[in-house]
C-alpha cells in the first residue's frame, strides 16, 4: 500500500494505517540496532578507554569520553527539541546522523595529531555526543508517531532487546580481534566499523513515515508549564542525586582493570560484552518486575545492588583467577540492576509528564536523568586524572588503590541517595516503556 501523504493534514488526521506503523516499528528497530553500536563503544564499552590510553591521552581523558553522550543529552535535548517542531524530525535525525558519523571516524584520527591526540580524540567525540543529543531530540516523537498506544510496551521491550543484543555481538567480536595486547590499528579499525554502522541508522530512519508537527509554544511558556509540574521536577532531582553516586562505577571498574590488575585487553573487552550481557537480561526482567512489584521496590531493589556491587568490588585485589570472576560477575550484575532501574525511570518519567506537554517533558526529565551520570563520569575522571587520591592506600591488613577508594564512596553516596525516596511521589505499578537513552 502506498505511503500517504500527511503534509495537508492535522496530526489527528494523518494517522497510519497498521501496515504503515508495523513497517515503520521494523524500520526503527533495525535503526537503533545500527545507531546503538557507536553510542555503546563510548558509553559503555571499554574499547574507547583502552584507545585513549593507547595514544596517551591519560586517565582524565579516558574516563571523560564515557561522559560526553549523556552531558551532551542533559545540556541540549530540550533545545534540540523546540528545534525539531521547526525542521522536522526524519530530517533532523539523518542530518545529525551523518554528522555524527563524519565525528566518530575523524575520531580514529587522533594517534596522528601527537601529543594533541587526547585533545583531538576528545573534540570529535564532543561533536559526535552533539549530534546524538539532536538525535534523540526527534527520536521519541517520531517514535511516538508510528508506535500505537497499546504496542509501546511489547516494542519498547523488542527495541530494547534488539540494539542490546547486537552491540553485545559487536563487542565480544571486537574482545576476539583486539587481542592480548591491543594496538592502535585494530582500535581504529574497530570504531571505524562502528561510525560507518550510522549509515544503517540514517537508511533505516529514512524510511519511517511522519507526521506533521505542531507549531510549538513559546520557549518561555513551555519550561514554565514543565516547572509547574512538580512531581515531575522533584523526581528529575532526585534521579540526578541518584545518578550522579551510581554512573562512574562501570568505566573506573574497567580503568581498574586496565592499569590496576593489568588485565589482558580483550579480557578487559570481554568484561565490556558481560556488561552488555547483564543489560540485555536487567531489560527483560525489569519490566516483569515493575508490573508485579512496582516502581518503588524495584528502585529500592536497585539501590541497595548498586551500593553493594561498590563495596564488593573492595575485594578485588590483584588478577587472581578467583579476583577476576568475581569483577567480571560484579560487573554483568551491574549491567543487570542498571537495566532494571532504567525501566523503572522510563515508567515515571513517562507516568508524570502530561499528554499536553509530553515530548518537552520527558525531555525534561532525561536532561536531570544524564547530567547526574554524565557528571558522575567527569567527576570522576577529574579525581583520577588530577592525582586527588593516594596511589595505594591501607583497609586493615589490606592494601587499596585509588579505584576503591571511589568504589567506596559511591557505595556510600547511593546509600545517601537512597534517603531522597521520600520525595518520590506515588508510583505507579505498569509499564510504560519509553527509554530514557
Amino acid at each position: 500500500m502506498p505511503a500517504r501523504n500527511h503534509a495537508n493534514l492535522p496530526p489527528s488526521a494523518a494517522d497510519f494505517t497498521r501496515a504503515e506503523s508495523r513497517r515503520g516499528m521494523r524500520h526503527a528497530i533495525m535503526a537503533s540496532c545500527w545507531g546503538a553500536i557507536p553510542q555503546i563503544l563510548l558509553r559503555d564499552s571499554s574499547i574507547m578507554i583502552l584507545f585513549a590510553t593507547l595514544i596517551g591521552a591519560g586517565e582524565m581523558i579516558s574516563i571523560a569520553t564515557t561522559a560526553l553522550l549523556d552531558m551532551a543529552q542533559a545540556l541540549l535535548i530540550l533545545p534540540f527539541g523546540y528545534l525539531t517542531a521547526r525542521t522536522g524530525k526524519r530530517r533532523m535525525i539523518i542530518g545529525a546522523t551523518l554528522a555524527g558519523m563524519a565525528a566518530f571516524l575523524l575520531s580514529t584520527t587522533a594517534p596522528w595529531f601527537g601529543p594533541a591526540a587526547g585533545l583531538a580524540l576528545l573534540l570529535s567525540l564532543s561533536v559526535f555526543a552533539t549530534t546524538i543529543g539532536a538525535c534523540n531530540s526527534a527520536w521519541f516523537p517520531l517514535l511516538d508517531d508510528i508506535v500505537p498506544p497499546a504496542e509501546r510496551g511489547l516494542f519498547f521491550g523488542n527495541l530494547r532487546f534488539s540494539w542490546q543484543l547486537v552491540t553485545a555481538i559487536f563487542v565480544l567480536a571486537s574482545s576476539a580481534l583486539v587481542g592480548a595486547r591491543a594496538s592502535v590499528s585494530m582500535l581504529q579499525m574497530v570504531i571505524a566499523a562502528a561510525g560507518l554502522a550510522l549509515l544503517g541508522r540514517a537508511w533505516h530512519v529514512s524510511r519511517m513515515p511522519e507526521k506533521p508537527a505542531p507549531p510549538p509554544a513559546a520557549w518561555r511558556d513551555v519550561i514554565a508549564d514543565i516547572l509547574a509540574n512538580q512531581r515531575l521536577t522533584s523526581f528529575a532531582v532526585y534521579l540526578f542525586f541518584l545518578y550522579l553516586s551510581a554512573s562512574a562505577t562501570v568505566p573506573v571498574a574497567f580503568m581498574f582493570a586496565k592499569q590496576a590488575l593489568a588485565l589482558p585487553d580483550n579480557l578487559v573487552v570481554f568484561c565490556s560484552a558481560c556488561l552488555m550481557a547483564g543489560l540485555i537480561i536487567g531489560y527483560q526482567a525489569g519490566g516483569r518486575l515493575v508490573y508485579r512489584h512496582g516502581v518503588k521496590r524495584v528502585f529500592l531493589s536497585a539501590h541497595l545492588a548498586f551500593a553493594l556491587v561498590n563495596f564488593l568490588l573492595l575485594l578485588v585485589r590483584d588478577g587472581s583467577y578467583h579476583a577476576v570472576i568475581l569483577l567480571i560477575s560484579l560487573i554483568a550484575a551491574y549491567g543487570f540492576f542498571t537495566a532494571c532501574a532504567s525501566v523503572a525511570v522510563s515508567s515515571e518519567i513517562f507516568a508524570l509528564s502530561p499528554a499536553n506537554n509530553k515530548i518537552m517533558s520527558i525531555g525534561f526529565g532525561v536532561s536531570f536523568y544524564t547530567a547526574g551520570i554524565g557528571l558522575s563520569r567527569i567527576l570522576a575522571s577529574l579525581v583520577i586524572g588530577g592525582g586527588i587520591l593516594a596511589p595505594h592506600w591501607r583497609l586493615g591488613g589490606a592494601v587499596m588503590t585509588k579505584y576503591h577508594a571511589l568504589f567506596m564512596v559511591y557505595g556510600a553516596g547511593v546509600l545517601l541517595a537512597t534517603a531522597l525516596l521520600a520525595i518520590v511521589p506515588a508510583m505507579i505499578k505498569h509499564v510504560h516503556r519509553l527509554p530514557p537513552t
